[in-house]
């Protein structure tokens, strides 16, 4: 019986209970939180104990989900790793640089398996494109988009409205985003970014941004995303020497440079139409049992923050920003 104990008990922390609970073999050891009652209410919920100190919880789990909000990933994810227990964590890796570093240092020394949370990987559109662009059936890649546009006011309470605990949709939401165009199209090089935000009452609150980057290979690439949007609106796409394709969450075209007509298909459901926060476990949880290295890792969470970070502070001086280097698979 594998024991799973659960750092933050929010909305997420739910999700992810839920989802282990339907594995044969996993039990959740309990919660700690800095809400005592929340944790209470959580484990009433998803059994376990209340702990008062990770270090109690670390001492009875075989691993850890750490679904905090996202400047507080760093302890645990670091304790976790010299204790030996193995991690689960959630997006962003964290909001800076040095703390990723850190705590890919803390993974890299300790050999635990880690794994973080972007469940858009696990999606069936995602799940089928990767293949194809992998495969080589659109040639090498000459641009990557990806628009996602929303509706998300975040009304209290909620962290990300927090003025304590704010970090912008650029590090939070668009993690997701830089992690498949990193997955996907390879290293980006450089970034040209701009941030906005609907709520200037919130410092440090971005829900608007735009970025082109170049990538290592020479291709292009351009992210947009809003929490602002009163209409709903997804579409990513790549452009090859060989062919394209265009596709939201369920639908697909493609066609080929030597083809006369396009393809149009919807991505089959996976394994019954399974959510995609329930496959990432089910790959955890998968990777715990037989010792195999999770499919993302540290360094991809390094990357998308070191691409956050780049927008961030190409926004600000109005300048491309080169990256560092962390990024590499």
């Amino acid at each position: 019986m594998l024991k799973i104990g659960i750092i933050g008990s929010g909305l997420i922390a739910e999700t992810h209970a839920t989802n282990l609970l339907r594995l044969d073999g996993v039990s959740i050891s309990g919660a700690f939180d800095t809400n005592g009652d929340r944790a209470r209410d959580f484990t009433a919920s998803h059994g376990g104990k209340v702990f008062g100190e990770i270090d109690d919880m670390l001492a009875e789990s075989d691993a850890v989900y750490v679904c905090t909000p996202p400047q507080f990933h760093r302890e645990p994810v670091v304790k976790a790793a010299l204790a030996g227990v193995h991690v689960f964590c959630e997006k962003p890796l964290a909001v800076t640089v040095s703390d990723c570093v850190a705590m890919k240092d803390a993974v890299e020394r300790s050999r635990i398996l880690f794994m973080i949370g972007f469940n858009m990987r696990f999606s069936e559109a995602f799940s089928a494109v990767k293949p194809i662009v992998g495969g080589g059936e659109l040639g090498p890649i000459l641009s990557f988009w990806g628009v996602r546009n929303l509706w998300l006011p975040h009304s209290p309470p909620n962290w990300r409205t927090n003025r304590d605990l704010i970090c912008g949709m650029t590090i939070e939401s668009l993690s997701h985003d830089f992690d498949i165009l990193h997955w996907v199209a390879g290293d980006v090089e450089s970034v040209m970014g701009r941030i906005s935000t609907s709520r200037p009452d919130l410092p440090g609150y971005d829900n608007i941004t735009s970025a082109s980057m170049v990538l290592t290979s020479g291709a292009l690439a351009n992210i947009h995303s809003t929490w602002a949007s009163h209409v709903d609106f997804v579409s990513y796409g790549i452009v090859g020497e060989a062919g394209s394709i265009a596709f939201d969450w369920n639908d697909c075209r493609i066609k080929l440079a030597n083809e006369q007509t396009e393809r149009r298909f919807s991505f089959p459901k996976i394994d019954g139409g399974k959510p995609s926060h329930q496959l990432e476990s089910e790959h955890f949880i998968s990777c715990l049992k037989t010792g195999q290295m999770p499919s993302i890792g540290i360094n991809d969470g390094v990357a998308t923050v070191e691409i956050s970070d780049a927008v961030l502070r190409s926004s600000s001086s109005g300048r491309a920003v080169h990256l560092s280097g962390y990024n590499e698979n």
